[in-house]
C-alpha cells in the first residue's frame, strides 16, 4: 500500500457545481479519544482525513460502544452530498453495504450505523475502508480511509 492515500475532497465542488478534484491526504493511524464528566468516561476510536491543501475535513469516523454496549460506527461527511443515494461502505475487495444519511447539520452530514460482524471483523483485518458517496449528478465519489491501527484503537476505546 502506498504511504499516501488519495481521497476526493468534494464539499465545495459539489456545493458550487465545480468539477471534483483529487487531493492528497496524509494517512494517519486510528487513535483513541476520551472525554468524561467526572463520573464516567466515554472513549472512541477516531479517524479523520483532512485535505492538506485547505485543512478542510473530508471525513471523520468514530467507532465506539453505544448505550446498549453494541459497537457503532459514526460518520461525518461534508455538506453537498446526494441524500437520495445511500452511503456505501466496503473493506478492501469485500461486500458492499449501504446505509442512509440520517441528518445534516452545519457541521456536515451524519450517520450512525451498527458495527456488526462481518463489517467489524473485516475492519479489524482489512487495510482500506472505501466510503462511497454521490454528488448531485449521481456520480460516485470514493473516499479511501486507511484502517491502520483500527483494531487496537477500537479495543482500547471499548475496554
Amino acid at each position: 500500500m502506498a504511504s499516501k492515500s488519495l481521497v476526493l475532497i468534494f464539499a465545495t465542488a459539489i456545493a458550487f457545481g465545480l468539477p471534483v478534484r483529487a487531493q492528497e491526504v496524509a494517512p494517519n493511524a486510528w487513535r483513541v479519544e476520551c472525554s468524561g464528566d467526572g463520573k464516567t468516561i466515554d472513549c472512541r476510536a477516531v479517524q479523520q482525513l483532512v485535505a492538506q491543501e485547505n485543512k478542510q475535513l473530508v471525513i471523520q469516523l468514530t467507532a465506539r460502544l453505544g448505550p446498549d454496549k453494541a459497537p457503532v460506527l459514526g460518520l461525518q461527511l461534508p455538506l453537498g452530498i446526494n441524500l437520495a443515494e445511500p452511503i456505501q461502505l466496503k473493506v478492501d475487495a469485500g461486500k458492499e453495504e449501504r446505509f442512509p444519511v440520517q441528518t445534516c447539520t452545519t457541521a456536515g452530514c451524519l450517520l450512525s450505523i451498527p458495527l456488526k460482524d462481518p463489517l467489524l471483523a473485516s475492519m479489524r483485518t482489512g487495510t482500506l475502508l472505501k466510503v462511497i458517496v454521490f454528488d448531485a449528478n449521481k456520480r460516485a465519489i470514493t473516499i479511501d480511509v486507511p484502517l491502520l491501527g483500527f483494531g487496537l484503537a477500537f479495543d482500547k476505546a471499548t475496554k
